[in-house]
């Protein structure tokens, strides 16, 4: 479970992104963030502190419920 909220915050997370047309390389500037981290949590490689996804939230001009999974449909997969 732990993994796939990874994955699909890393979905919503480059969707978002992209819808504001900003580049990886942009986006872990603006938050002080490396580039491989960014990537990573796109990937959903590695979870993301609370602190990070409201810095990300900020910069990206959305809300932190924006960026967060559908909880209802992970629980559906795990049925």
């Amino acid at each position: 479970m732990k993994k796939k909220i990874a994955i699909e915050f890393g979905k919503k997370l480059a969707e978002k992104r992209k819808e504001k047309d900003i580049l990886q390389k942009d986006l872990s500037q603006q938050c002080g963030f490396s580039l491989n981290y960014i990537g990573i949590v796109e990937r959903g490689e590695k979870s993301i502190s609370l602190e990070k996804v409201f810095v990300i939230a900020a910069i990206l001009e959305c809300s932190v419920h924006d960026l967060i999974p559908d909880e209802k449909a992970l629980l559906l997969e795990i049925e």
